[in-house]
């Protein structure tokens, strides 16, 4: 799965960050059949393009407007407000596949872990 696209990188980390709730969105459409196609491809390392699209098409004719290729429109930030410094360590994706982050949480006692298998994500260093 070397050499992800930003787009499909992205769209796997709103899938990774939002599990819960796709599978409850999914299961109240009555199919949560794309979401475990996608999960099945990240997990074996197959091509996860078309899964993610099938996974998309689907959140769409549910209803979600903005699928899983949406994720920034999300997170918009407004021109002249910024956020704090971050910190200087951050949690990755453990298996490089997404572009999901997570700043460590003060005094927990354990990293959070991948929402898909469970391994516990990297903690790196900013530059």
């Amino acid at each position: 799965m070397a050499g992800l696209s930003e787009r499909v990188s992205a769209a796997i980390a709103y899938v990774c960050g939002n599990l819960p709730d796709l599978r409850a969105q999914l299961d109240h459409l009555g199919d949560r059949a794309p979401l475990d196609r996608l999960l099945a491809a990240i997990r074996d390392g197959s091509d996860v393009t078309r899964p993610l699209d099938d996974l998309h098409e689907a959140l769409l004719a549910g209803g979600d407007v903005l699928g899983v290729y949406g994720g920034s429109a999300r997170s918009v930030r407004l021109a002249g407000i910024t956020a704090a410094a971050p910190p200087e360590t951050l949690y990755t994706c453990p298996h490089r596949r997404c572009a999901r982050y997570q700043w460590p949480e003060p005094g927990a006692s354990a990293a959070p872990t991948c929402e898909i298998d469970e391994t516990s994500m990297l903690l790196e260093r900013l530059p």
